[in-house]
This record gives C-alpha cells, sequence and structure tokens, in this order.
C-alpha cells in the first residue's frame, strides 16, 4: 500500500507520547514493504531527528509550524472564529495545498491525519482528489475542553479559554470525523465518548502497545524512595496532574515520609511547575531526558494523577513493562485491562491516592508482587507487535473497502 502520514509534530525514535506511536505505526509498516510518505509540521527539530526518518520513508516534506502574532490569536480564539481555535492554531493554507499536491503526485491508497487537528486538512479540502481518508484521534477535543469547562479545581485561565473554544466546536468536528472512512481510537473508552456525540461514525480501536524488550534492557538498580511522575509538561493535562498531586497528595506523604523525594520528569515544563523544586529540595524538575528507563529504575513508585485528557497512556505501559508499581487515577489507566489490588492501584480521590502511595513505599512485598503481575499484563496484552499488527490489518480492510 501507499500510505501518507500527516501530522503535527515530527515522529522520530526518542520522541514522547502519542508521538512516538506514530512513530512506531511508521516503522512497521516500511519493515513490512509499504510505500510510507510523511508530510509534517516542525518546529525546533535537529536535522539528525529528520534525517533518522528517511530511511523509512519515500517521501518528507515538511513545513514550519504555524506561528501567530499574539494579538491576532487572541482576537480569533475569542472574537472572530472562521473555525474552532484549537484546529485555527495548526491552520496553514501550505499543508492544505501540500497534501493535495503529495497525493496527486503520489496515488496514495490512504491518507492518515494523526491527531485530530491534522484531520482538517482531509475535510473539505479543495485540493485534494478521491483518496480513503483516515483521522487517527489522540484525543477527542470537544470532550477534553467540556472536562476543562466541568472540572471544578481548573485553573481559571485554562477556564476561560475553554469557553471561546467550545463555540462551534463539536458541529465542526463531528463533520470532519463524518467525511473520513475511519476514525481510529486508542481505547474503547474513547469510542464510547466519540459515539456519545456522534452514534453514526464508524470507528476502530488500535491500541498502543510497548517494546518490552528495550523497556527492560537495563540491569536492575536498588530503589531509592523516589516517587516517579513523567509526561510533556506542556500539555494542560499533565500540568493539571503535577499541581494536583502537589497540592493534595505531596504535602501529606511528605510529612510523614521525610526521605521520599518526588521527580517531575519532561520537558515543557511552566513556571508553576518549576517553582516547586524551588521551593522544596526534595522535588527535582528534570526538563526534557533522552532516556526515561534510568529514572524508571530506581523510583519505587509511578504516579499518574491525570484528570483531564483521554487516549492509553503509554508512560503508565512503559513504566508497568519496566516493574515499576503504578497508582492511578481511573482515567490514567483507561485502555488498559489492569485490576487494582492486583497489577495496579487505582485511586481517585486524594485520601485514596496518599494511601495508595504509602502501602507501596511501605511494602516491599505488596510494591515487587504488583510489579511482576503488572509485567505479565503488559507481556499478555500489550506488545508493540500486537499492537501495531492490528493497525496494520484495520487500514488494510479499508484501502480493500
Amino acid at each position: 500500500m501507499k500510505i501518507l502520514f500527516l501530522t503535527n509534530k515530527l515522529p522520530y525514535a526518542d520522541v514522547a507520547g502519542g508521538h512516538r506511536i506514530i512513530y512506531q505505526r511508521i516503522r512497521h509498516l516500511a519493515e513490512q514493504g509499504h510505500h510510507i510518505g510523511l508530510l509534517s509540521f516542525v518546529t525546533d527539530e535537529n536535522e539528525e531527528q529528520i534525517e533518522s526518518l528517511r530511511p523509512l520513508l519515500t517521501e518528507l516534506h515538511i513545513l514550519p509550524h504555524p506561528n501567530r502574532n499574539i494579538f491576532i490569536r487572541a482576537f480569533h480564539d475569542y472574537v472572530f472564529l472562521s473555525r474552532p481555535a484549537v484546529f485555527w492554531k495548526s491552520y496553514s493554507r501550505k499543508m492544505v495545498e501540500a497534501v493535495g499536491e503529495m497525493n496527486e503526485k503520489w496515488k496514495y491508497d490512504l491518507i492518515i491525519a494523526e491527531f485530530s487537528e491534522m484531520g482538517q486538512y482531509l475535510y473539505k479540502n479543495p485540493y485534494l482528489s478521491a483518496v480513503n481518508k483516515v483521522i487517527s484521534c489522540h484525543r477527542c477535543v470537544t470532550a477534553s475542553y467540556e472536562k476543562y469547562k466541568s472540572l471544578g479545581e481548573i485553573r481559571l485561565k485554562l477556564y476561560l479559554k475553554s469557553i471561546p473554544q467550545l463555540r462551534g466546536l463539536q458541529k465542526y468536528e463531528f463533520n470532519m470525523y463524518r467525511s473520513a472512512d475511519r476514525v481510529l481510537v486508542l481505547t474503547p473508552q474513547d469510542r464510547f465518548t466519540m459515539q456519545y456525540y456522534a452514534q453514526d461514525l464508524a470507528i476502530s480501536v488500535t491500541p498502543a502497545g510497548v517494546d518490552i524488550e528495550y523497556l527492560q534492557a537495563l540491569p536492575p538498580v536498588k530503589k531509592e524512595p523516589v516517587i516517579l511522575l513523567t509526561g510533556f509538561m506542556g500539555d494542560p493535562a499533565n500540568e493539571d496532574g503535577v499541581l494536583w498531586f502537589h497540592h493534595h497528595i505531596w504535602p501529606r506523604l511528605s510529612e510523614r515520609h521525610p526521605e521520599v523525594k518526588f521527580y517531575i520528569v519532561g520537558g515543557g515544563a511552566s513556571s508553576r511547575i518549576t517553582r516547586l523544586a524551588e521551593k522544596d529540595s526534595r522535588i527535582t524538575v528534570t526538563g526534557f531526558v533522552e532516556d526515561l528507563r534510568p529514572y524508571r529504575n530506581i523510583a519505587s513508585v509511578f504516579v499518574t494523577p491525570v484528570r483531564l485528557g483521554s487516549g492509553m497512556r503509554t508512560k503508565v505501559l512503559e513504566a508497568m513493562a519496566g516493574g515499576l508499581p503504578v497508582v492511578s487515577t481511573s482515567l490514567g489507566m483507561a485502555g488498559l485491562e489492569a485490576q487494582t489490588g492486583v497489577n495496579c492501584l487505582v485511586a481517585d480521590t486524594p485520601e485514596l491516592f496518599t494511601q495508595s502511595v504509602e502501602w507501596l513505599l511501605t511494602d516491599s512485598a505488596l510494591a515487587d508482587q504488583m510489579a511482576r503481575n503488572a509485567k505479565e499484563l503488559v507481556k499478555d496484552k500489550h506488545t508493540l507487535e500486537g499492537g501495531l499488527q492490528r493497525f496494520e490489518n484495520i487500514i488494510t480492510s479499508i484501502v480493500k473497502g
């Protein structure tokens, strides 16, 4: 098959989150002999990262990510909405034209828009001739902003931002999905959410998997009293999780266990997060790191206190595959066949979350058993190979009709 991927950020081997899933999909399809093209926005990626993709691709075309004046963005976001603001900030006329030009030149069997924001380039694109269209929805944008608006503790700036974002968003987003031949989501919960808004959508679940051999490659070391939280901190869902944990959980844990440290690992941290480390010597904010495995290796507990967003958290799978016991909100475990008390601990209240972390810090037998069970879960249900094969089967069926 000839397949073109559209991405809002360059997917390469060391990138984190959803873009790592995209990279793994591209690599798998290329290794299976498919003809793969990539059309992507770039921001601060270096030449080495760009060149690392070329062996996997038949075509690569990159464009600078739109960077608009803050006053123009504010006017558009709050006053004049030609399209929903969350889509408009990623809109580029050059990208619209490039999609059509690449498809005309290479006659693709399928175009996959990764992330909903890139789906707008398949929707009512006057330059795009007939082709199978797929939108890979890593999060439902409407549901995310509804959550921002409804969550009582969300900070005022994000709450106010969510109100204009919702104007016309649901209609635009779901008409866009209806125009595609298929919508892909990561979890059954995501499919349920999408069909709540539009029962007529053609949706397939393509769960993510992880590279177990890579995640278990480092030799084990002695655990330290470290609570680990990872992710791209520029994501509002991750920032909210850090601040919620620090406000509700950390004070009690740090008082009862003065030896415990809290590591916040990942790029994009705002001043709200970096100030936490400035005020408390037991908190470390690392910024971006090339390899998360050394941090997982020394940590005693991995926490995922997410209250916003959707999709499958591959960072949870990676922690479990690496033998690190996990405490998470129920949202953080979405899409995983996990059992609280068996291979993880699920807690949605500050009291239970604090108690769950304490259990794992103080009961080494419980932590070891939970880590072993988590490894087995990933091995049985969430291997990288299994997830990628399902993805390939689904897109093959779309092309074959």
